[in-house]
C-alpha cells in the first residue's frame, strides 16, 4: 500500500528529521568528492570551482580543500540550506550531529574513506538503466486510455565511485542511521549485506556505467554503528540481482489490490512511521492510507489510480536520491 501510495500515485513522503540530517552530512561529502574531481581534472590549476544543486558555486584552492575550514564551511551551507527548507525544528544538538559524523566520516582509520584522498572516479553519478530481459517487458493501459509500452529500468544515484586501481572501483556509499533491516528490524551483517538489494543494484548498475573495469568493490560505510563494510562481487551476483528484480517486479505486477501492511492500522510501523497513516486525505477526516483503501474496495484499482492521483504526477518522476 505505501508503494502504491507512493510510486502509483505520486504521494511522497516527508522525510523524517534525523533523515534529513544524514542529508546534510552526505551533501557534504558529495562537494568534498566534486571538488577532488575538479582537482584531478585541472592538476596544474591552484583554483577549484565546482558548482552544486543545492549549494550552488563552490570555490576553494588545492591547498584549501584540505583544511577543516573548508569542510567546516561546507557544512555550515549545507546544514543552513537543508534546514531553512525543513518541515521539522532544529537546535544546537542536531548541527553538533551533523558535525560530529562528518568528521567521524573523514578521520576513520587516518582518512581511508576520505574522497579528499581518494582517485574520484565520478561523485553522485544518476544511472537510468532498462532491464534487457523478456520478463521486464510490460503493457500498461493508463487511465486516459493511452498504451504505456516499454521495458523496467533501474534508477538510482551512487554516493561516490573511486578508483582503487587499474580496473578496480570501490563504491562508498555513507549511512548516518542505525545497521537495520528496518523492514524486519534485524541488524544487517556481512551475511546479510551480501544479499542486500542496493548494493546488489549498485553492483549490477556500475557494470553498466563503467564497463572498462572488471572488478567492483561494494563499501557500505555506517558513520555511527559499525563502520564500513565491504563486499566484492562478480558476474554470478550480478544473475541473483536480475532473478530478485524479476520476482519483486512480477509481484507487484500481479498485485491488483495493494495491501495495507496492517488491516486495522494498529501496527507500529503504521501508527510510528507512516506518513500515510499520520495525514489525512486533504479535505476529510479520513487519514490517507484508510482513504485509498476505501476507495479501492469500492471502485478498483484503475479508477483509484484515475481519481487518487496526485495532480501534476508523472509515472515517470525521479529525483535524487530516489
Amino acid at each position: 500500500m505505501q508503494y502504491f501510495l507512493t510510486y502509483v500515485l505520486g504521494h511522497q513522503t516527508v522525510s523524517g528529521k534525523k533523515a534529513q540530517l544524514g542529508t546534510i552530512v552526505h551533501k557534504v561529502m558529495e562537494c568534498l568528492s566534486r571538488c577532488k574531481k575538479c582537482a584531478q581534472d585541472s592538476p596544474d590549476s591552484k583554483q577549484i570551482k565546482a558548482s552544486d544543486d543545492a549549494l550552488g558555486d563552490i570555490s576553494t584552492s588545492t591547498r584549501g580543500l584540505k583544511t577543516k575550514k573548508f569542510v567546516g564551511e561546507l557544512l555550515q551551507r549545507s546544514y543552513e540550506y537543508y534546514t531553512s527548507n525543513g518541515e521539522h525544528k532544529y537546535y544546537n544538538s542536531d548541527l553538533k550531529f551533523c558535525k560530529e559524523c562528518t568528521e567521524m566520516a573523514l578521520s576513520y582509520n587516518d582518512g581511508q574513506f576520505d574522497p579528499r584522498k581518494r582517485n574520484v572516479v565520478a561523485a553522485e553519478p544518476q544511472f537510468d538503466i532498462p532491464i534487457e530481459e523478456d520478463w521486464a517487458q510490460y503493457s500498461y493501459q493508463l487511465p486516459n486510455g493511452e498504451t504505456l509500452e516499454g521495458r523496467l529500468a533501474i534508477k538510482g544515484t551512487i554516493d561516490l565511485v573511486t578508483e582503487i586501481e587499474d580496473g578496480v572501483l570501490e563504491v562508498i556509499d555513507w549511512k548516518t542511521g542505525r545497521r537495520l533491516n528496518w523492514a524486519t528490524g534485524e541488524e544487517k551483517t556481512y551475511e546479510k549485506l551480501i544479499d542486500d538489494p542496493q548494493l546488489l543494484l549498485y553492483n549490477y548498475a556500475i557494470s553498466k556505467l563503467f564497463p572498462q573495469y572488471k572488478q567492483a568493490i561494494m563499501s557500505i560505510f555506517y558513520i555511527r554503528d559499525g563502520g564500513p563494510f565491504s563486499m566484492c562481487f562478480d558476474n554470478d551476483d550480478q544473475d541473483k540481482f536480475l532473478g530478485m528484480l524479476e520476482k519483486r517486479f512480477k509481484q507487484i505486477q500481479d498485485s491488483n489490490y495493494p495491501r495495507p501492511i496492517s488491516y486495522d492500522r494498529s501496527n507500529w510501523k503504521c501508527t510510528k512511521l507512516c506518513h500515510f497513516y499520520k495525514n489525512n486525505w486533504p479535505g476529510t477526516n479520513t487519514n490517507m492510507c484508510q482513504y485509498v483503501d476505501d476507495h479501492l474496495r469500492a471502485y478498483g484499482d484503475q479508477e483509484t489510480v484515475e481519481k487518487c492521483t496526485k495532480d501534476g504526477f508523472d509515472i515517470g518522476y525521479y529525483e535524487a536520491p530516489g
